[in-house]
């Protein structure tokens, strides 16, 4: 999936909400000229903010004399002050045509819709034609660039009004959020650190069995599924002279879904390194939402981010490359009698944290989806505006489960609203779900977490990354090629870390979970996932989590909640850790 946002400390998390709030308090100090101004309204109260004091400020970092006055009668310290002067004038790398296409979509158009019970014309009415022309428009400035100040500048009206009760309702609704997740992941944290006290392993030769099961070569094999338009790439365990031989019923079979906008590709260090250690692996393609889906977007090719059908498509992708191997596997050709069908897992992130999840048999939500879409106010969770599109969708029951899949492992999945308690409560397979605390796409508390506390099958497991985005797991995502280039502020610190910990819990998940090796039983604990761990990621397992137990979360005071930005910290790499890449 894609985001817009940078992720940063709290105060900044508040985004433009926060921004506009402050300089609306800023306002109700004194009057002013209201000539090319940003008028702030709160109540009966009315106050206005030339734009060209703001746009010097953001460019010299000089105040006027009025905002001097609103300065000192706010209190406003120097570093708040330079806060407020990076929101201002911060560019985003963002195309005028890449802003255009997304704000004619349907996510867009909700975006828009919302920011417009903040953002207002002078008569006070939302205006969404003005709002995208001046988000346009800043983003086509050749000099300045996308910021905050040049949508300003150019709102196609004679001045921009903000409402800012709306804005800091919007604002606080945030900011509460962002505490209930925050003090959920302390929780997390602290119920891990307890058990891995309590039930110490042995960690070196654990990560050392791990290692040892890498026996294999790959044979990487090019498979034409009927009913995809791009081959699947199969990532096939090759006997070495003098290791280890194919097992008497085949090698189990991973399959990766990739999410948004991903490739065949994202997760080929994921796969080269399961294959290795005995555990066939195939990538496949989603055509309704990999890159060339977003490229037509941008392009114009496409009115959509994706279409509603590929909520139903994607798990279908997933069966018609499982039926093409079953075949192969059977008749004459190189995989013959090498896969072992009965022992299937299913590896997703994000969007394709959603397919795996559906291929368990987790049916949608109806209620659920009608409760919660459209979202009705700016939301902490942008997943929401994907999830909201399946509910114009007749739904499909359990008819995109696949009774083949006997284990998933899904990072920053989707799909709280979608699936809701009764869906997750349906799924019955060894599930491993991972999450990041600075993600904010699929921000872990709503979407993973608490998720998980809906779980009933017997064995789970939940790893949270401390200062893991929704970036960190995937592995093409700095490449140049992408639709949207993503910061590297974005992706996170060193994210090859994050990847060499997919590639030695997910081997040993599914050498658990498929091949029934409890060897592996206590490489997934949390004194081994806390061994594992290091800065700046470091690892939280659990295997069991109430909703009674974070209902339970005692309030902490802002000021001593864990930092969950990943832009600002020392980077100490775990000595333990393999490289992560193929062998």
């Amino acid at each position: 999936m894609l985001a817009f946002v940078k992720p940063a400390r709290v105060w900044r998390r508040l985004g433009m909400s926060w921004a506009l709030g402050l300089l609306g308090a800023m306002a109700t100090a004194l009057p002013s000229p209201a000539a090319d101004n940003l008028i702030v309204t709160f109540g009966i109260l009315q106050r206005s903010i030339p734009i060209a004091d703001l746009e010097r400020f953001a460019a010299t970092g000089e105040l006027t004399p009025q905002l001097q006055i609103y300065r000192r009668q706010l209190q406003i310290s120097d570093e708040q002050l330079g806060q407020i002067r990076e929101v201002l004038s911060t560019p985003a790398s963002l195309s005028p045509v890449a802003v255009a296409q997304f704000l004619y979509t349907e996510q867009g158009v909700l975006l828009l819709e919302q920011v417009g019970r903040v953002v207002q014309t002078p008569v006070r009415q939302a205006n969404v034609q003005a709002l995208r022309g001046a988000l346009i428009l800043a983003a086509a400035d050749p000099e300045g660039g996308f910021t905050l100040v040049n949508v300003l500048k150019t709102y196609p009206t004679e001045a921009m009004r903000i409402d800012l009760a709306e804005g800091l309702a919007i604002a606080q609704e945030v900011n509460q959020a962002i505490l209930q997740s925050q003090t959920a992941f302390a929780q997390v944290q602290a119920i891990a650190t307890a058990e891995a006290a309590a039930n110490p392993v042995d960690a070196d030769a654990l990560l050392q069995l791990v290692q040892r099961e890498r026996q294999y070569g790959v044979d990487r094999i090019q498979v034409v599924v009927p009913g995809l338009p791009s081959p699947v790439q199969l990532y096939l365990p090759e006997v070495l002279p003098g290791r280890q031989g194919v097992p008497g019923t085949g090698f189990p079979l991973v399959v990766i879904s990739h999410g948004l906008g991903g490739t065949l590709n994202s997760y080929s260090y994921l796969a080269e390194y399961l294959a290795t250690g005995g555990i066939a692996v195939a990538t496949l393609e989603h055509p309704g939402s990999n890159d060339q889906q977003l490229y037509a977007l941008l392009a114009g090719r496409s009115d959509a981010v994706v279409q509603d059908e590929e909520f139903l498509r994607r798990p279908r992708d997933v069966s018609l490359t499982l039926n093409t191997l079953e075949r192969l596997n059977q008749s004459p050709s190189p995989i013959r009698r090498r896969l072992d069908l009965d022992r299937v897992g299913v590896v997703g992130q994000s969007f394709g944290g959603y397919t795996a999840l559906a291929l368990t048999g987790a049916g949608f939500d109806e209620a659920g989806l009608a409760t919660a879409c459209p979202p009705s106010t700016l939301s902490f969770n942008p997943s929401l505006l994907l999830q909201c599109q399946a509910a114009r969708l007749t739904n499909p029951g359990n008819s995109l489960g696949d009774p083949r899949v006997k284990s998933v492992f899904v990072m920053n999945p989707i799909g709280s609203a979608l699936f809701g308690p009764t869906g997750y409560g349906q799924i019955q397979v060894p599930i491993m779900v991972v999450a990041g605390t600075a993600d904010t796409v699929a921000p872990a508390f709503p979407e993973q977490i608490e998720p998980f506390t809906w779980l009933t099958t017997r064995d789970r497991y939940l790893l949270l990354i401390n200062r893991g985005t929704h970036f960190s797991t995937i592995g093409d995502i700095a490449q140049g090629d992408q639709p949207l280039p993503i910061p590297p502020e974005i992706i996170g610190l060193r994210p090859e870390l994050v990847w060499a910990y997919m590639q030695v819990l997910g081997l040993a998940y599914f050498k658990l979970t498929l091949a029934g090796d409890q060897r592996f039983q206590p490489v997934l604990t949390p004194a081994f996932a806390d061994a594992l761990g290091g800065e700046p990621y470091l690892l939280s397992l659990l295997t069991t989590l109430t909703s009674e137990q974070l209902r339970a979360v005692p309030e902490i005071p802002a000021e001593q909640l864990p930092e969950a930005s990943p832009d600002t910290l020392p980077v100490v790499p775990p000595s333990s850790l393999p490289p992560a890449a193929s062998p």
